[in-house]
């Protein structure tokens, strides 16, 4: 019996993708070439806002998520795709159990099948606050610092020079790792904790928007709406209202 004999008599749904039942804290997922969903793991499908993996069958990425992430989504599917290469280590926003946008680390494999072809892929997805605790990346020590003191003004090239790297590497190292500059990622940031502060405060929002390190409301607004797909107004009333008995 050859290897691949061998592997055809497995059936995945019992026998492989098991394993991914019993590692805490990891959601695992496959999707065919067209990026509709064919199987994942429990904690994957509770992430989604669904029971059970049965019910993620088929499903895409657009009627799971929010506009704001499928867009990143599918296009890390695509170039996974064409380049028949991982993507590792992308640092990206993602549904929590509560269906709140949070950060979380995803890792996507290409699938190929028997003659050599890109027929799907398979992923990862788990905490981002697991991978800071453990990780020695001196770019992550400086994202967690980025963290702790959001609101101040930052200068990149102090930054880069700060963990001895140029600019030009920083900005490499961003574009690798999270799919945006810097400082894309730092008003990303601000936008994540101020939506968090709209959702469970009662602060006005230009205050919101100072204390987010946004001192141009117009420009809090903007950034807001490029995130969500709405306003920080009507974003606070669908929560209050969500909470509402």
């Amino acid at each position: 019996m050859t290897p691949a004999n061998w592997f055809d008599q497995l059936d995945p749904a019992r026998s492989i993708n098991q394993l991914f039942e019993h590692i805490p804290n990891l959601m695992y997922f496959v999707k065919d070439r067209e990026s509709r969903i064919v199987t994942g793991n429990i904690e994957f499908a509770h992430h989604c806002g669904v029971r059970t993996p049965e019910a993620l069958w088929g499903r895409t990425d657009e009627e799971l998520f929010p506009a704001y992430m499928t867009r990143k989504f599918l296009a890390d599917d695509r170039t996974v795709f064409a380049r028949g290469e991982p993507l590792l280590n992308l640092i990206e926003l993602f549904p929590s159990r509560e269906r709140l946008p949070e950060w979380f680390i995803t890792q996507k494999l290409p699938l190929f099948d028997r003659a050599g072809e890109v027929c799907g892929l398979c992923g990862t997805v788990q905490s981002y606050e697991d991978l800071l605790n453990s990780s020695q990346d001196p770019v992550l020590e400086l994202v967690q610092r980025i963290r702790d003191n959001y609101a101040q003004t930052f200068s990149i090239p102090d930054l880069a020079h700060s963990i001895g790297l140029s600019q030009r590497q920083l900005e490499r190292r961003f574009q690798a790792t999270f799919r945006m500059s810097p400082r894309q990622f730092i008003v990303r940031l601000r936008v994540l904790i101020a939506s968090d502060q709209l959702r469970h405060g009662d602060a006005p929002i230009t205050d919101v928007a100072h204390a987010c390190g946004f001192y141009d409301h117009s420009s809090f607004i903007r950034h807001f709406r490029t995130v969500f797909e709405t306003s920080p107004l009507a974003y606070r009333k669908r929560f209050q209202g969500q909470a509402a008995p």
